[in-house]
C-alpha cells in the first residue's frame, strides 16, 4: 500500500502551518524575514507544509457545476461559481479571480528561492526541493487550463503587477511545468507507505495528464495529431501500475472518513484532519430534511441527463437495455449511480433516526422538495462526500482526493486507445474500472477506437463524478459546445414513472456554451488594470 497525503494531524504542525503561511505572506525582500527565518530543518518542513496548503481542495467539488454534471443552485455563490457553467461569467468575477493564482506561485517561489541558501542535510532539501516543485508545476498547469497563456516567473519571486511582465505561450508554461516534474522525478522521491509527502507516483500522474492535456488540444482543437504526446501520457500512467497501488473493492468507501485515510487507491490526496482542518460539503451536497442532523443546503444538484447516462448491468444505456424498467430505474444499474447520488424513491436517513423515501417532487410537500429552501433544483442530490450520520455536517474531515488509481487505469486507456487501438492493455485498464461498478467488460470493442473512446470519456465522467475532472475534459476534448445545455431535472408530472425517459422534464438551469470564447476563461480585469502587459485579452472577452 503506497499513498500520498498530507500529515497535518498535530496541534504543533498546525501552528507551524500558520505561522509559516504568515511568514510567506510577508515581503520576500524583508531584511528582518531573511535574518530571523530560513535556518533549521524545522523551518524549512514548516515552510514546505505551508506549500502544501497551494495543493487543489475541496472546493473543487463545488467547481463540477462548471461541467455539464451538475448546477449550482445559487449561481452567484462563491464568487460567481454558477454562472461559468452557464456561460454567463465574465473577467470582472470574483471567480474568475480565484483561479489567477499568482500568491500561490509566489509562495511556491519563494521557498525554493530560500530553500537553496538553507545550511541543512543535503537529502532534506533534495527533497523538499522536489515537492515544491511538484507543487509549483501543478499550479502553472491549471492556470493554463483555465487562461492559456499566463506570464511565466522562474526564478525568486517578483510581484507581477510591478513587473508588468507579459503573458508568455503556454506551451512554454507547460514546458516549464514539465521540467520541475522531471526535476521531482529525478531527485528520486519516496513511495515509503504515510509518508506524508509527495511521491514518484503523484508525479508521474501530473505527467501523464499535463500529456494527455497537450495531445488532446493538438487533436481535437488543432486538428493535427502528435502520437508521441499520447505515447508520453500513457508511458507516464504505465509507471504508476508497477507501483503498488490497486482499486478498492468498495468505490463508496474512497469518500467516507472512516477509510479515506487507509487505502490502497489514492495517489494525491489533500488531508483534512478532524476539529482542526475541515470542510462543509456535507452540509452542502444534503437537501433539508435530510440526514441525522436534517441540515442541508441542496447547494449543488446532478443533473438528470447525468443520472440517465448511468449503464444497465448488461452493458447496454437504459434507452436500449431490456432490463431497464422505468419504475424501478435504479436497479441493475451501475453501481455508483447508487454510490454516488440521492435518488428520488431511495431510503435516507432522517433526523429521528429513521428511514424513509426521499421525495423531493413539489407534488409531495415534503421539507426537501425542489425549488424551496434546501430543496435543490434537479430532484438529485449527492451521496458522494455526504456522510449522513455526521452530527456535524459542516466540520466534515473526509480526505478531498487528487488522483486516484482509477485515473491511472483510464489515462492510460485513453492514451492507449488514440495511438495504438489494438492494444490488449486498454481492456485490461478499462475492465478493472468496470468490474468494481458491476459492468461488463468492453473485449470485444479493442480495435474500435470510436466506439472505445466513448466508453473511456463515460467511464471518466461516472468514475469522477464531483471530482473537478469532467470539466477539463470536456475543454480538451472539444465537447463542451455539445455538452454544456440545459440541465434538467425529475420527470414533472408526478403521476409519470420516474424512470421514463420520454416524459416532460423540470428545466432546472438554461445553460449556453459560446465556443468562439469559453474554451478559454478571461484574464481577470482587476490584472489588466494593475497590469496592462497582459493584453491582449483571450478572444473575444
Amino acid at each position: 500500500m503506497k499513498k500520498q497525503i498530507i500529515h497535518l494531524t498535530t496541534i504543533a504542525s498546525l501552528f507551524l502551518i500558520s505561522a509559516c503561511s504568515k511568514f510567506l505572506d510577508r515581503d520576500p525582500l524583508s531584511q528582518a524575514a531573511e535574518n530571523t527565518y530560513w535556518q533549521t530543518a524545522e523551518d524549512a518542513s514548516a515552510g514546505l507544509n505551508a506549500v502544501y496548503t497551494t495543493l487543489p481542495n475541496s472546493r473543487d467539488f463545488w467547481r463540477d457545476c462548471e461541467s455539464d454534471n451538475s448546477a449550482m443552485t445559487n449561481a452567484y455563490g462563491e464568487g460567481g461559481l454558477g454562472y461559468v457553467g452557464m456561460g454567463s461569467f465574465s473577467a470582472t468575477d470574483n471567480y474568475v479571480l480565484e483561479e489567477w493564482k499568482y500568491d500561490f506561485i509566489r509562495t511556491e517561489l519563494y521557498f525554493i528561492d530560500k530553500l537553496k541558501g538553507m545550511n541543512i542535510d543535503a537529502s532534506i532539501k533534495t527533497q523538499y526541493d522536489a515537492e515544491a516543485r511538484f507543487m509549483l508545476a501543478m499550479r502553472y498547469f491549471r492556470m493554463v487550463q483555465h487562461f492559456g497563456d499566463v506570464p511565466l516567473i522562474k526564478e525568486k519571486p517578483v510581484d507581477l503587477d510591478s513587473a508588468a511582465l507579459p503573458r508568455s505561450p503556454k506551451q512554454d508554461v507547460l514546458n516549464y511545468a514539465l521540467e520541475n516534474v522531471e526535476t521531482a522525478i529525478a531527485a528520486g522521491l519516496t513511495d515509503k507507505d504515510e509518508s506524508g509527502h509527495i511521491t514518484n507516483a503523484a508525479a508521474y500522474m501530473l505527467r501523464a495528464n499535463i500529456y494527455l492535456y497537450m495531445a488532446s488540444y493538438k487533436k481535437f482543437h488543432d486538428g493535427t495529431d502528435n502520437p508521441a504526446l499520447w505515447k508520453e501520457a500513457a508511458a507516464s500512467a504505465d509507471k504508476v501500475t508497477a507501483m503498488g497501488y490497486a482499486l478498492e473493492s468498495d468505490y463508496s468507501s474512497l469518500f467516507k472518513h472512516e477509510s479515506n485515510n487507509n487505502n490502497s487507491e489514492v495517489i494525491l490526496a489533500y488531508q483534512y484532519v478532524k476539529d482542526k482542518i475541515t470542510h462543509i460539503l456535507p452540509l452542502l451536497a444534503s437537501p433539508a430534511g435530510t440526514g441525522i442532523t436534517g441540515q442541508g443546503w441542496a447547494s449543488f444538484c446532478p443533473g438528470r441527463d447525468l443520472v440517465d447516462s448511468y449503464e444497465c448491468t448488461d452493458g447496454k444505456s437504459i434507452q436500449e437495455s431490456s432490463i431497464y424498467d422505468k419504475n424501478n430505474p435504479w436497479n441493475n444499474r451501475d453501481k455508483r449511480l447508487k454510490q454516488t447520488f440521492m435518488l428520488p424513491g431511495v431510503d435516507v436517513l432522517r433526523p429521528d433516526g429513521t428511514y424513509s423515501p426521499y421525495q423531493p417532487h413539489p407534488s409531495y410537500n415534503m421539507t426537501e422538495k425542489m425549488n424551496s429552501e434546501g430543496g435543490g433544483l434537479t430532484g438529485f442530490m449527492y451521496l458522494k462526500f455526504n456522510e449522513p450520520t455526521f452530527t456535524q455536517p459542516d466540520l466534515s474531515y473526509t480526505n478531498w482526493p487528487i488522483y486516484r488509481y482509477s485515473e491511472t487505469l483510464l489515462i492510460l486507456a485513453e492514451a492507449l486507445n488514440e495511438y495504438d487501438p489494438t492494444n490488449p492493455r486498454i481492456v485490461w485498464a478499462i475492465n478493472q474500472v468496470r468490474t468494481r461498478a458491476g459492468l461488463p467488460g468492453v473485449d470485444a470493442y479493442l480495435g474500435n477506437q470510436e466506439i472505445m473512446r466513448t466508453i473511456i470519456r463515460n467511464e471518466r465522467r461516472h468514475e469522477f463524478v464531483a471530482e473537478h475532472k469532467r470539466y477539463f475534459d470536456i475543454l480538451r476534448w472539444k465537447t463542451a459546445e455539445d455538452v454544456l445545455t440545459t440541465i434538467y431535472g425529475i420527470n414533472s408530472n408526478v403521476s409519470d414513472a420516474i424512470g421514463d425517459y420520454t416524459k416532460p422534464k423540470f428545466v432546472a438551469q438554461v445553460r449556453t456554451f459560446n465556443a468562439s470564447k469559453h474554451y478559454l476563461w478571461p484574464v481577470p480585469q482587476t490584472a489588466i488594470d494593475k497590469n496592462p502587459n497582459l493584453l491582449p485579452q483571450n478572444p473575444n472577452w
